[in-house]
């Protein structure tokens, strides 16, 4: 097994031909990743907090749980409220949990945590992680297992942002985009709720530019043989950024970074994010996971790169 050295603490760099990648052990994200040193993924600086959850794993729910309030076989669960505008926890628990390294070569890390019972989601967690470049480009597997004694209500979801352009500063207007979702969820106040058929204006199922759209959260997504979804962003710098996701993630949500400042780079990247149910999902019901004892969730998602000419 071969180790690869640090570039600064909690940081693993995995490396294979002209492909590197960033892993961190907060969190177990990736925090960038490049093929011939352009930026793939808009990451952030070693000495930085991930902004806007980029490259983060969402666990136990993606998104977010109004009020941060839902209730289980009738007794009410209160989280802390992360987002007060509007009023919800978001993005889960396991965003700032300390990983350990169980496995690593050059190309490849193994990362483990076990997520404490606590107030507002009153059992325990084991995660595992699996970040890996192959020929194909970057990989990830999630696992996760119910070490409680009872069913547990159960999401995960991941937060990649695909950059515009190397450089980091293009804007992802002038970039096309296939999203393989015939359904798109509306709602107000980001609780995307309502499920309805993509028509017109948000139907991106051939490639279409992205303008001054917004995306949105897309479901009932068109697969090919192998059984992956794949999102499709073909930059305006001529590479073609595809993002897949395996049957374990019914959704994806694409997110243009407008909320985020100037210096954190509004629209300059799309966030693409695989998950496995919809917005508010504790309270909804829509493509909630339950996990019984013992039980594990497992789901794969990566990206691969094509390049101009």
């Amino acid at each position: 097994m071969a180790s690869t050295a640090l570039p600064g603490a909690g940081e693993r760099i995995l490396v294979r031909g002209d492909q590197k990648a960033i892993i961190v052990e907060a969190g177990a994200g990736v925090r960038n990743y490049t093929v011939e040193g352009v930026h793939v993924l808009a990451g952030y600086r070693p000495e930085r907090v991930s902004p806007s959850a980029r490259g983060q794993w969402l666990v136990p729910w993606p998104n977010r749980i109004r009020g941060g309030k839902y209730t289980v076989d009738g007794e009410e669960h209160v989280l802390p409220i992360q987002d007060p505008e509007p009023d919800s926890a978001i993005h889960g628990l396991a965003r700032w949990v300390p990983f350990q390294v169980l496995d690593q070569d050059a190309d490849r890390v193994d990362l483990g945590a076990v997520l404490p019972a606590r107030p507002g989601y009153p059992w325990p967690l084991e995660m595992r992680v699996s970040w890996q470049l192959t020929v194909e480009g970057l990989r990830s597997r999630l696992t996760v297992r119910n070490l409680a004694s009872e069913p547990v209500p159960f999401g995960a979801g991941t937060h990649p942002y695909l950059s515009a352009g190397g450089s980091l500063r293009e804007l992802i207007n002038a970039g096309d985009i296939t999203i393989p979702g015939a359904t798109r969820l509306t709602g107000e106040n980001a609780f995307l709720t309502e499920r309805k058929a993509v028509d017109e204006d948000d139907d991106f199922r051939t490639a279409r530019r992205i303008g001054n759209h917004h995306l949105g959260l897309y479901t009932d997504l068109e697969r090919d043989s192998d059984g992956l979804a794949r999102v499709v962003f073909d930059r305006e710098d001529g590479w073609q950024v595809s993002l897949w996701q395996d049957e374990s993630w019914p959704f994806v949500l694409l997110y243009t970074a407008d909320q985020v400042s100037d210096s954190e780079g509004r629209r300059t990247s799309v966030a693409v994010e695989p998950m496995t149910c919809a917005v508010d999902a504790f309270n909804s019901g829509d493509g909630l996971i339950t996990l019984e004892p013992g039980e594990e969730f497992t789901g794969s998602w990566g990206i691969s790169v094509r390049q101009p000419g």
